[in-house]
């Protein structure tokens, strides 16, 4: 922590004092305070669990190249004498430290809001529509009187555009997330001033020399100590541990702003277009291949999201919550599903557990329940695919089949079940079964059926003698 203070008060003496320095030394503290962020960067990466320091070393190569970049730039400017370094070999390692950057921020977006999509969407769409407003009413119009190429033109476009939608996302994790996100905040804010700078690099140029104005190498010098300070935070290692997911519910507020979002950059291309003024049509060509997809991807993925949602309600309802067999009301669908379309030879067979009472008794109700998981198991592995066994309540279980032959061959796997004991809280647990079984008569009602088999299975429970499967017809 004491380390992480005085980082961080070093480098904001040297960032506040840049301008009183020198024209000709101010190279100095700007590569003292970019040399000392690869030290901090370094000690994120040691702190990082080794699943997560991915972030961390594209972070390493994106400021090994940035010092390379910077060192080349001074050289070119101190020694050759050159106004900017704007167009040399330098400005290929600033750019490929750039390019680092956006992927050390996407790996953590990725990572820490992996559970978030729906809200990284949304941040996302909302930068990337702000970004193309600021871009074609500032941006746009100083890059035209300053004449400068199509391709230099492209290349600030998709720089600041691309850093703008990764700053959305970077914004959303910084603010939904576990644990002090106070460095996942300030490596926010060291990427927002990575960008901030592309833009007033490109707006703050001399038009008679091409040269950016000194004050705003400053911006570039905060992004870099922030980024150190955000690298020795104690709290480093949430940089990339993954969130809580939010309740994701696109209101009718956020709709709206999405669907503002979407038409942001048409509306300010028709205004412009009205009054007179020049239009970008890079940016309507960049916001149809960027924000409309993404909001077609936020719309499908609510959309799964409900059917997964009407589907959970589904198993809720028709489901046992314990034993994950059928409950009551689904078992009684599927009777009268059977009755209404092919009555003959559906059979009933109701069982009911002998000895669970003092197994509930003397090892705990939740010793009971895990042997109703563990009978239900064996119950499933004793039909066919096209029959059904389904919990009727208690340790009373339902199996609807068809067929004379499939009824003996069920009843045989039961046998064969019960002479094996349960593992139960460390207990060999053993269990009887008494069953009562009834053929579909006519004119016969689900409870007409179910209560048949039911008197057959009390009055099997009554007879029955020292064999661990009782069965009797109705």
């Amino acid at each position: 922590m004491a380390r992480g203070r005085w980082y961080a008060g070093m480098a904001a003496v040297l960032v506040v004092t840049f301008l009183l320095w020198p024209r000709d030394l101010r190279h100095l503290p700007f590569l003292l305070v970019a040399l000392s962020a690869l030290p901090c960067v370094a000690v994120a990466l040691r702190r990082a669990a080794p699943r997560e320091r991915l972030s961390w070393w594209l972070m390493l190569g994106a400021v090994l190249l940035y010092n390379v970049g910077n060192s080349l730039w001074a050289w070119l400017v101190i020694v050759e004498g050159r106004v900017t370094g704007d167009g040399t070999v330098a400005e290929i390692f600033l750019t490929g430290g750039g390019v680092l950057v956006l992927c050390s921020a996407l790996v953590v977006v990725v990572q820490r809001g992996r559970r978030d999509i729906g809200g990284l969407i949304d941040s996302v769409v909302t930068a990337l529509a702000l970004t193309g407003l600021f871009w074609d009413s500032l941006l746009f119009p100083a890059l035209t009187e300053q004449h400068v190429t199509t391709g230099r033109e492209v290349a600030v476009f998709v720089n600041v555009l691309v850093m703008a939608g990764t700053m959305g996302a970077l914004l959303r994790v910084s603010l939904v997330g576990p644990g002090d996100t106070a460095p996942v905040r300030l490596l926010t804010a060291a990427v927002g001033l990575g960008l901030l700078g592309n833009i007033v690099g490109a707006l703050a140029v001399d038009p008679s020399t091409g040269a950016r104005a000194s004050w705003t190498d400053m911006v570039y010098l905060a992004a870099y100590a922030l980024l150190g300070c955000a690298a020795l935070h104690p709290g480093v290692g949430v940089v990339t541990t993954p969130g809580e997911p939010p309740v994701d519910r696109l209101s009718r507020g956020r709709l709206f702003v999405l669907g503002l979002m979407v038409g942001l950059a048409p509306l300010t291309a028709g205004i412009r277009g009205l009054l007179g003024l020049p239009v970008d049509a890079l940016l309507l060509a960049f916001t149809s291949v960027s924000i409309v997809p993404l909001v077609m991807i936020r719309i499908e993925r609510l959309s799964s999201a409900r059917d997964e949602a009407q589907r959970a309600l589904v198993r809720l309802a028709t489901r046992d919550g314990l034993t994950g067999l059928p409950n009551r009301t689904a078992g009684a669908e599927h009777i009268a599903a059977e009755l209404r379309h092919r009555p003959e030879e559906l059979t009933v067979l109701f069982c009911d557990l002998d000895g669970f009472k003092p197994v509930n008794d003397l090892l705990g109700h939740a010793a009971g329940d895990r042997l109703l998981v563990a009978v239900a198991e064996r119950l499933r592995r004793c039909v066919r695919e096209s029959d059904l066994v389904f919990r009727l309540g208690g340790d009373e279980f339902v199996i609807v089949c068809r067929g004379a032959d499939a009824l003996d061959e069920i009843c045989a796997r039961i046998r064969d079940m019960v002479t094996t004991p349960f593992p139960v809280a460390g207990e060999q647990v053993r269990i009887g079964i008494s069953a009562g079984y009834a053929a579909a008569r006519a004119g016969d009602t689900i409870d007409d059926l179910i209560g048949r088999a039911d008197l057959a299975m009390y009055e099997a429970k009554r007879t029955k003698g020292t064999g661990e499967l009782s069965l009797v017809a109705a």
